[in-house]
């Protein structure tokens, strides 16, 4: 029996885009060249030894198959006979097109693939290509193969054929998918979400939506019909403005980016009263309003995301006063944070605020992580936030690359006597808390030598509990010249030189 489904399947073998011919029906013509190369070459292993691997319980080869590509694990088939249909029982399977270029060659390898695959339970079922609405019938056909092997994870991160991706027509979700009661994540790129009726994913736990026209009704259906949900991330969804999140079982909300529709502003609420983890990421174009109406289960908050104005519009001055509200007032709500991270635009806003001397934030975190590109004009928004999170006991400073973003509104408004001002004024928080210091990206700080110290010598000299201070470099730079380890050397000596306000403060580098 076993040799008749063998030979069943052998005459069905899947076709793999990436190879001339079928690997499967290659099986024995490579078996037997590679054994006429051992032969002539002498032999490395004697004819009836196997192969360690080989000899391995099929669990084991399964779950190795189960971090391949499916491209990659029906490849193995070419190995031996007994790894040539051992790929038809992985239960993870995941087809990509990386190259967006080979939508219809990819959705012929997955049919012919999917009608030799005979697990019946799917832990992962993954795609991704360029989707085209001729497919609408196969990629249907997968999510039903998905939805019959009880998948845990299901992800169909397609991507639009136009440049206006809302101008494309997207894939629609099949009903049907909308009563899996036994999936525990869903990831949607450029899918289509309308569900005629009740939602019901029992078992979820993780839900990321991506690109695609999200109303209020329909984040709400879901929502209701996700009684497990856990973990929401929301990408460049439109037509959504007002997150109103009563679920009790909802920890983490990501918000990344809102950056194509631009016909209207963005006005965004929030109402999570039971949710411990928030990001706000990514580009929102025409943002005129952020708040946290109810975080009071807020522990932790990223702000990592830029409002992009156009300086050459005549709006230019309205979109930045905007921005500086829409900042204000969500740390007006961050009062009982004790994680947060502020990104580099936001650190530039607040710097404006403190030149132009707007009231500041107050947080109670502690521990403070600061993404910075630590040029002058950031003086401001450090030293702000410094003075206003008197309780940091961990600051972490990241220098990234610079930016030119809100570069013309910070040189209108900061000039050198604000510059003077950063460091007698703004510098004069107790750091009665702070205990740690980690700064990340050392070596990009060079060519703003004069204000990395600036920061580190402040530091250092306010911070009466600091126990160490790290500077160490995320990534190993790569041909360093020897100027290059010279300058390095002597920034580190001159850190090293600074009086300490603890006698118990330590400063570390990664040599």
């Amino acid at each position: 029996m076993e040799e008749e489904r063998n030979g069943s399947r052998e005459r069905s073998a899947p076709y793999s885009p990436h190879h001339g011919t079928n690997p499967i029906n290659s099986v024995e013509e490579s078996s037997h060249d590679h054994r006429s190369k051992r032969r002539k070459h002498g032999p490395i292993l004697e004819e009836e030894e196997e192969d360690r691997i080989s000899t391995l319980p099929d669990s084991i080869l399964l779950k190795i198959l189960s971090s391949l590509l499916t491209k990659d694990a029906i490849k193995t088939g070419v190995l031996s006979k007994r790894w040539a249909y051992l790929w038809t029982s992985v239960p993870s399977l995941c087809f990509t097109d990386t190259s967006f270029k080979n939508a219809d060659i990819l959705a012929t390898a997955m049919d012919e693939s999917l009608l030799l695959h005979r697990a019946p339970k799917l832990t992962n079922f993954s795609v991704l290509f360029k989707y085209k609405p001729h497919l609408k019938r196969r990629v249907d056909r997968w999510v039903r193969f998905a939805t019959t092997a009880k998948v845990d994870q299901l992800s169909l991160r397609l991507s639009a054929s136009h440049l206006n991706p809302y101008e494309n027509d997207m894939y629609e979700l099949p009903q049907h998918l909308y009563a899996d009661e036994f999936v525990f994540e869903l990831d949607f790129h450029f899918c289509e979400i309308k569900p005629n009726g009740l939602v019901g994913w029992s078992s979820l736990k993780r839900l990321c939506i991506g690109y695609t026209d999200l109303s209020e009704d329909v984040i709400n259906k879901v929502l209701m019909g996700s009684p497990k949900l856990e973990f929401l991330k929301l990408q460049n969804c439109i037509d959504f403005n007002r997150f109103d999140i009563l679920l009790e079982s909802l920890r983490k909300l990501v918000i990344d980016s809102c950056s194509l529709r631009c016909h209207e502003p963005i006005e965004l609420e929030i109402v999570a009263p039971k949710i411990e983890s928030l990001e706000i990421l990514g580009d929102f174009y025409g943002m005129t309003k952020c708040q946290i109406k109810d975080g009071s289960a807020l522990v932790e908050v990223k702000l990592d995301f830029e409002i992009s104005i156009d300086y050459e519009s005549d709006e230019a001055e309205e979109v930045l006063k905007d921005s500086v509200e829409v900042v204000s007032e969500l740390f007006e709500n961050l009062h009982q944070v004790k994680k947060l991270i502020v990104g580099e635009w936001c650190l530039k806003i607040l710097s404006i605020m403190s030149v132009k001397n707007l009231p500041s934030p107050s947080v109670n975190c502690k521990c403070l992580t600061m993404k910075a590109s630590v040029e002058k004009w950031d003086l401001p928004g450090i030293g702000i936030l410094l003075q206003s999170f008197p309780y940091v006991e961990t600051l972490v400073i990241d220098i990234i690359s610079k930016r030119d973003f809100l570069a013309t509104s910070l040189l209108i408004c900061y000039d050198e006597v604000s510059h003077s001002k950063s460091k007698e004024v703004y510098f004069k928080s107790s750091l009665r808390f702070l205990k740690t210091v980690k700064i990340f990206g050392f070596r990009k700080s060079f060519h703003i030598e004069e204000v990395f110290i600036l920061v580190v010598e402040f530091l250092l000299k306010n911070a009466k509990v600091l126990e160490k201070m790290v500077i160490t470099e995320p990534q190993v730079m790569q041909n360093e010249t020897h100027d290059m380890l010279l300058k390095y050397l002597q920034v580190s000596q001159k850190l090293l030189s600074f009086p300490r306000a603890s006698p118990r403060a330590v400063v570390m580098f990664p040599f």
